[in-house]
């Protein structure tokens, strides 16, 4: 009994010393924004036209959800929270702030689906995150996904389309040697990667290398996709419509799914992502745009998004200057259709942020990402607390 006992008080004890800690916290998060209150008070706003508060009512706003969470939120200025309009109730349609929910998404994704027989132990988090074993599983299933050329681990040519007919008995450099004597159109991008770090694009023809147009020897292409684990695919030939809005970059639709308790998949929160002129990459967190769509109308909605250290919000493309309401985008319900089909398959994963390419057949699976960013998805939404439901 008496083990018991303490065993209990320790536990006590301990969610005491947790609760103590996180007060001390949330006074440090609260001095540190007082004393340096104009960086909070003084953010650029995506909203310009509109009135807004004043600076003591969003050093207030800011200090609330401090103390509320233990945190400040990051896309205050990005969902508009500067303006006048923006009252508790409205903030609170939001799913603020950020980092608490990506730790919560992480933990569902990773380790408790509620829907899983085996407790958690066996997520598709995994095949989502490993390039090269989404491929190889959208393939057996038939999906259409951008084909491997070759995949590079540890230094190791571990998967060359047979078409190459690599020589294994070569070394590493060899065979890599041979296989980029072949003409080939392509993005190389590190196979566990996230936000579009360290992919380029690929184009081999009579025997001149190019990596994102400047042209390179065979040595430093050798270096590039010796350094980090390489997925090699095959370039996607976009449908027209989503060539006109940025001719650079593959510009993808993302599109979210969640699973609920009894199986059923919802889509929410789709968007276009799209580069910029130069660029071979369409993410958000490398400067590209960001643009809702609306599922009823299959049209873009009437602004585009920025990051906060890109700029705010547009209308219109900076560069091709195509206006974004009313855009119509290709095969937009085929697409939707598809990710609700595959994440059925996937059935231990609790939610995926898919991005679509769009070509004159229809729409390619390119990614199924575990860490989705929500934080892109109420910039153009509005809030979307209803689905915390689902979470």
């Amino acid at each position: 009994m008496r083990k018991t006992i303490n065993s209990l008080g320790e536990t006590r004890y301990v969610e005491y010393l947790r609760m103590k800690n996180s007060c001390y916290l949330r006074f440090r998060k609260l001095l540190h924004i007082i004393r340096h209150k104009s960086d909070y008070v003084n953010g650029i706003s995506y909203y310009p036209e509109c009135e807004h508060k004043s600076k003591s009512q969003i050093l207030k706003d800011q200090l609330r959800f401090a103390w509320k969470y233990g945190y400040v939120e990051d896309y205050y200025y990005t969902y508009g929270f500067d303006r006048k309009e923006m009252t508790q109730d409205k903030m609170a349609s939001y799913i603020t702030p950020y980092y608490p929910f990506l730790r919560k998404l992480d933990h569902l994704n990773f380790q408790n689906p509620y829907y899983d027989d085996f407790n958690g132990r066996m997520t598709c988090r995994v095949i989502n995150q490993e390039k090269f074993y989404f491929y190889l599983f959208l393939s057996r299933l038939g999906v259409p996904t951008p084909k491997v050329l070759c995949f590079i681990k540890n230094r190791t040519v571990l998967y060359a389309n047979e078409s190459f007919n690599i020589d294994k008995s070569l070394s590493v450099k060899e065979q890599l040697q041979r296989l980029f004597t072949n003409d080939m159109d392509a993005f190389a991008k590190p196979s566990d990667g996230m936000l579009g770090k360290g992919i380029f694009k690929l184009l081999i023809k009579e025997g001149k290398i190019y990596m994102d147009g400047v042209q390179h020897s065979m040595e430093d292409l050798i270096d590039a996709v010796l350094s980090a684990d390489y997925l090699i695919q095959e370039r996607i030939v976009q449908h027209e419509k989503m060539s006109a809005l940025c001719s650079s970059s593959v510009n993808t639709i993302r599109l979210q799914t969640v699973m609920d308790k009894d199986g059923n998949v919802i889509p929410f929160g789709p968007g276009v992502r799209i580069g910029r002129m130069g660029s071979s990459v369409d993410n958000w967190a490398l400067g590209g745009v960001f643009v809702g769509i609306d599922a009823e109308t299959e049209k873009l909605k009437d602004i585009g998004i920025l990051k906060p250290k890109y700029g705010t919000k547009v209308t219109e493309h900076p560069d091709t200057h195509i206006v974004f309401k009313g855009y119509d985008i290709p095969y937009y319900k085929e697409a939707e259709n598809m990710v609700v089909k595959l994440h059925k398959v996937m059935f231990r994963s609790h939610s995926i942020g898919w991005d679509i390419a769009i070509t004159k057949n229809g729409p390619v699976i390119i990614e199924g990402n575990d860490r989705w960013e929500i934080s892109l998805i109420q910039a153009v939404h509005g809030g979307m607390r209803y689905l915390l439901k689902y979470f």
